[in-house]
């Protein structure tokens, strides 16, 4: 039977400014199967923290310029249910302590021994799967960016398609899901399904363009022996298969005008008729519909029935594409890139300049193209970061004119430059571009930058030089 939340093993963020100790740290739980992040700061901790997906974290107390327990402090109000263990030196313990009063988890103190920590690894996680077998009750009190499975994005258009959800998911209501091709609509569909009192009853999906006209109905109601051709025993239809739990109907508006009037039926009387039946037969079905062209307009046309339409339009959800919601893209790849990798396998980063090539991109084929580029990109990865040339061609060609487009309109100045000054002036310009964007913050810069605080510093104070 399906669960809405599985925990193979949970991910953990390590927190601490000594390298040494966060790399003993992170192959120690590696080893032990558990999938790792890491920050050298607070800052860039509560950044991981707010892009979700964290379940326990394990901090240093004494750090620059937040320290643990401001860290855990800061945490504590995201996420009140976060296992947070403290690694101190024994002189430290009573501030320890007093963290443990305000919700802190567990502490260690230093030199920790492999066993403590693990053991208490295994209590936090222990705590993790309860909570999260509790939120199977509906009794939703965290952001849902932080929360639905496999649902992922923390752009303002997304955060307003998840508190939609959060309303919609606990209600027997039925809904319509607009959004382009490759938007994730069946996605969301799902999701309000696991987040509903049916969690636990069926799931069924249907393409409703992907049936010709004469079997979509045998397949949506059913059919009894001998009612036509090929009917060689009677057959439940998919309202039947997916009583008590939730019907997704894709593309609604390839439906045939007459299948939409018995459609409209079964909502309004809560009960089918198979094909060549007598017999009503009641179903409790919760039914979400999606649509990627415009049903207004449909109706208009006279090809999508007007009441059945207003039956679903009483609640609908509009997916933003892609390209409306570019601050998704890269949390997207590293995603598919997470689900794609071979358990055990080291995860691979995304370059800086291959980030800018995602951005710059339209996505027409949103976040289905985004997967396939990702899946492209793996295929011929050797090792080491993703680099922009294993993207497929389109996504790199558009790069290529976008940064031809941004080049210098003085081309013959531009051009008097040698390659490496101009490298190092493009490479000044992509740095605070990352540093507007990170707010002036350099230690969070440096960590979108994957590069060393140091580096940051000297790479900044560089002048571009001929030679």
């Amino acid at each position: 039977m399906e669960k809405v939340y599985t925990f193979p093993m949970a991910k953990v963020l390590l927190v601490d400014d000594e390298p040494r100790i966060l790399l003993l740290l992170q192959s120690l739980l590696k080893t032990n199967k558990y999938e790792v992040e890491t920050a050298r700061d607070g800052n860039a901790a509560l950044d991981i923290v707010r892009a979700g997906g964290i379940d326990i974290m394990i901090t240093d107390l004494r750090m620059a310029p937040m320290d643990g327990m401001t860290l855990f402090q800061e945490v504590h109000k995201l996420h009140p249910s976060m296992p947070v263990i403290l690694l101190t030196a024994y002189a430290s313990v009573e501030t320890a302590i007093e963290a443990m009063k305000q919700g802190m988890f567990d502490y260690l103190t230093k030199p920790f021994k492999v066993d403590d920590i693990l053991a208490c690894l295994a209590r936090a996680e222990e705590k993790v799967k309860k909570h999260e077998s509790v939120a199977l009750s509906m009794d939703i009190d965290t952001p849902l960016k932080y929360r639905f499975e496999n649902l992922i994005g923390s752009s303002p258009l997304m955060t307003q398609v998840c508190d939609m959800i959060q309303k919609v998911a606990p209600t027997a209501a039925t809904v319509l899901i607009n959004g382009e091709s490759g938007t994730g609509k069946e996605v969301i569909a799902k999701t309000i399904h696991k987040n509903s009192p049916r969690a636990n009853k069926p799931w069924v999906a249907v393409n409703c363009a992907a049936l010709p006209e004469n079997l979509l109905e045998s397949e949506m109601f059913g059919h009894m022996k001998g009612s036509f051709t090929g009917a060689y025993s009677d057959k439940q239809g998919l309202f039947e298969v997916a009583n008590g739990g939730t019907l997704f109907l894709d593309e609604i508006s390839s439906m045939p005008l007459l299948l939409q009037g018995k459609l409209l039926r079964v909502l309004q009387e809560r009960e089918i008729r198979r094909v060549g039946g007598t017999k009503n037969i009641p179903v409790d079905v919760r039914v979400i519909a999606a649509s990627n062209t415009n049903l207004e307009q449909a109706v208009v046309k006279g090809t999508f029935r007007s009441d059945l339409y207003y039956r679903f339009a009483v609640i609908t959800i509009d997916i933003p594409p892609l390209r409306e919601r570019k601050d998704d893209i890269i949390p997207l790849a590293r995603h598919f890139i997470r689900l794609e990798t071979p358990e055990g396998s080291p995860i691979p980063t995304i370059a800086a300049d291959t980030a800018e090539a995602l951005m710059a991109y339209s996505w027409p084929g949103n976040v289905r193209e985004l997967e396939n580029a990702i899946k492209h990109a793996l295929t011929f990865l050797s090792e080491g970061d993703i680099t922009p040339d294993l993207l497929p061609p389109k996504i790199l060609q558009h790069a290529r004119a976008a940064t031809a487009a941004a080049a210098p309109a003085d081309s013959a100045t531009a051009g008097n430059a040698s390659l490496k000054s101009f490298l190092k002036q493009k490479e000044k310009e992509y740095i605070e571009h990352i540093l507007v964007a990170a707010g002036g913050d350099k230690a969070k810069a440096a960590d979108a930058l994957k590069v060393n605080l140091s580096t940051l510093y000297r790479k900044l104070s560089d002048e571009p030089k001929e030679g």
